[in-house]
């Protein structure tokens, strides 16, 4: 990707931080809300914010009461990063799986930490891939997610998108720079992961994998497959001599 497109880049992204409102100027006015507390009552509060964005919500005014509630506990000093005991669960993670966009958004401009991981390195950025809540991706990439992190498995949230039937989120990830040459420790590419996604074309150009394929001309190849001999006249010789 040139200098230009870069620049272009990062200019629609910051375009869209002012539009939700999750520019640096928005997000220190929120921050500057927040109480200040000990760690205990920090990390007490923040278990209850677990809580609660974890409780089945099966209405939408009922998620309206769960936004209330985590504006109230983040202003009174709850750690947005709580991590659960069993787990290492947190809010955002848990947001990403459900689809809660709007208790998200909230805990994006107290400054959550988009990267953060559970006990199975798994990202919010995975979870939102893996059940297919494109817009929350598209919020997460916009705050910088990595989209290259790996899970336990060595699997990043494109090889999930994939696994779970993900189109649209797949396509985000292809365009946000996902690594399509990444393997997993089951030695595992994106086109060994089972599933039947396409592959869009349009959403490669600029990607990974381009950076990836260099063009050979024909005195390139003939130049290696002439150090390839060389190295193997050399291990010829080795072996002839240990066999002596």
């Amino acid at each position: 990707m040139n200098n230009s497109s870069l620049i272009e880049l990062e200019n629609s992204r910051l375009k869209k931080l002012e539009e939700y409102k999750l520019d640096e100027q928005s997000v220190a006015e929120f921050k500057s809300k927040i109480k200040k507390v000990n760690v205990e009552e920090s990390n007490k509060l923040g278990q209850e914010l677990f809580e609660e964005v974890s409780k089945k919500k099966t209405s939408s005014s009922s998620q309206d009461e769960l936004a209330d509630k985590v504006i109230e506990l983040i202003q009174n000093g709850a750690n947005i990063e709580y991590k659960d005991e069993k787990k290492g669960d947190f809010p955002l993670l848990v947001c990403a799986r459900k689809g809660y966009i709007n208790i998200a958004y909230i805990l994006l401009r107290a400054g959550v930490n988009v990267n953060q991981v559970n006990n199975y390195l798994t990202t919010a950025t995975m979870a939102a891939a893996r059940h297919g809540h494109k817009d929350l991706l598209q919020l997460l990439i916009i705050l910088g997610a990595n989209v290259n992190a790996k899970c336990f498995d060595g699997d990043n949230a494109l090889m999930s998108a994939k696994r779970h039937g993900q189109q649209e989120c797949f396509d985000i990830l292809i365009k946000a720079q996902s690594h399509l040459t990444h393997k997993n420790i089951a030695n595992q590419s994106i086109l060994d992961i089972p599933g039947n996604l396409s592959f869009d074309l349009s959403n490669i150009e600029d990607s990974s994998l381009s950076a990836t394929i260099v063009s050979k001309t024909e005195d390139d190849v003939l130049s290696l497959i002439s150090e390839a001999e060389d190295k193997l006249n050399e291990l010829n010789s080795s072996v002839k001599k240990l066999t002596k």
